[in-house]
């Protein structure tokens, strides 16, 4: 293939790419699949890896602005999850009788290790996928895909972040004994018993709301930065045994 081989559209079964964003298929939508994203990057790097260039114009702005659309919408599901997650483990952590309830089927659930595992999945699972294309870090084409895919995810879950530490905090100081006790009579439907026992559980989430908001932002901030650090770590262990292996070479 050449160069005059790689256009601004093309068949990906007759090896010519179809920039994200600019066909009429799948990759052509807002927020394309995760998936489509990476496909294409690895379409990038087989061609620039093979030793063949790449024009520099060849990803244009739109390309671009659409990888970063599909890493902000991965962060953003990626955040949505993890919020989800944690509202269900910080009722299981407040009340005992819902979580020895479901120990009796499940017993891992007592384990608290479990449960910050199973918290932090969904971030373990993306910023494990981004990582993966360290492999891919080639390129300038490449580079600038992979690029633009992170700082999307970044900016996604810097803003989602910010929003749910403050939503949380926001949760906590308006949880009174006069509010908590006005909603739970109107989410038990006013049965007493029921209205009690959620009464009691908003008051014990009130204090961990607090310290949950601050441990995500810590949560947020490691996932935003770990797939630079090992993309560009990895990056630099190759460019150093590159460099390596050509002095050896030279002697």
């Amino acid at each position: 293939m050449n160069k005059q081989s790689i256009g601004n559209s093309g068949d990906t079964s007759t090896g010519m790419i179809i920039p994200v964003g600019q066909s009429t298929g799948s990759t052509g939508r807002i927020f394309p699949h995760i998936l489509d994203a990476i496909s294409q990057i690895q379409q990038f790097y087989v061609i620039e890896a093979s030793g063949q260039e790449i024009p520099d114009d060849f990803l244009t702005l739109r390309g671009q602005l659409n990888f970063f659309n599909v890493g902000f919408g991965a962060g953003f599901l990626e955040a949505l999850i993890f919020a989800l997650i944690m509202s269900v483990i910080l009722i299981l952590s407040s009340d005992d009788v819902t979580r020895q309830v479901i120990a009796g089927y499940f017993p891992m659930i007592n384990s608290s290790i479990f449960l910050w595992v199973l918290n932090l999945l969904p971030v373990i699972i993306s910023g494990g996928l981004c990582s993966y294309l360290s492999r891919n870090y080639i390129g300038k084409i490449t580079k600038k895909a992979i690029d633009s895919f992170l700082l999307g995810r970044v900016f996604s879950l810097i803003l989602k972040g910010l929003v749910l530490c403050f939503l949380m905090i926001w949760v906590s100081n308006c949880i009174t004994p006069d509010s908590a006790w006005r909603f739970s009579q109107v989410v038990s439907l006013k049965k007493y018993d029921l209205a009690i026992r959620i009464y009691y559980i908003l008051l014990a989430v009130k204090p961990l709301l607090i310290k949950r908001a601050y441990e995500l932002l810590a949560i947020f901030g490691l996932a935003v930065i770990m797939p630079f650090l090992i993309i560009w770590g990895v990056a630099l262990i190759r460019r150093m045994k590159a460099i390596r292996g050509h002095a050896l070479m030279e002697r």
